[in-house]
């Protein structure tokens, strides 16, 4: 089958193009699955351990390095499945995917410290309103009884997540930066091959 030729410009558009829309479509699913898996352990086992927010988020890496491998992977052949370009393009193409991933990397620890901040300042909001109400129905000492209570497991929960985002920071962003020398392999690869 003859390929068409393509320059480095058009083969960098078309990687990075398949490379966001499987990241989106992939993590749409991942996100439907993580609130199934998040709502089966509220409701029936109860996050009360501090191991499960390291092995979640240690589970959560090794299936993200997988996923993005396997999506630099597919995107990579689906650019070169009709088309190829030169070898001269190889370093251009890696040079401009490098900068892309290196972007991903401050996007998704941006994206991670802010889903942090969002959910700890929403847990403090509940505990302000929850101690407006319960001074309208209980007495003062009761009220600072809830809150100190309300306040240790925010202190437990606000470590927790802390130490969960930093695995998932590290991890997320070590996964992005092993896609540097994959993506030349496999542009290598994909465009020497004949489909």
């Amino acid at each position: 089958m003859n390929k068409n030729n393509i320059d480095a410009t058009t083969a960098v558009r078309h990687i990075i193009t398949g490379f966001v829309s499987y990241t989106i479509i992939t993590g749409f699913i991942c996100f439907v699955i993580l609130i199934v898996v998040n709502n089966f352990l509220n409701n029936f086992v109860g996050i009360s351990s501090r191991g499960l927010y390291i092995t979640l988020p240690l589970m959560a890496v090794i299936l993200v390095y997988a996923i993005i491998h396997g999506i630099c992977k597919l995107s990579t052949y689906d650019t070169f499945k009709k088309s190829k370009t030169s070898p001269d393009n190889y370093k251009k193409i890696v040079k401009y995917l490098n900068i892309f991933f290196i972007a991903c990397i401050f996007l998704s620890i941006f994206v991670f410290l802010e889903l942090l901040y969002l959910n700890l300042s929403i847990q403090t909001k509940t505990i302000e309103y929850s101690i407006l109400k319960y001074r309208s129905v209980f007495s003062d000492t009761h009220v600072a009884n809830l809150a100190n209570d309300m306040t240790n497991s925010y202190n437990f929960s606000k470590t927790n997540l802390t130490i969960s985002t930093i695995i998932l920071v590290i991890g997320v962003a070590t996964s992005i930066l092993s896609l540097i020398p994959y993506q030349r392999k496999m542009i290598v690869k994909y465009n020497e091959r004949e489909f």
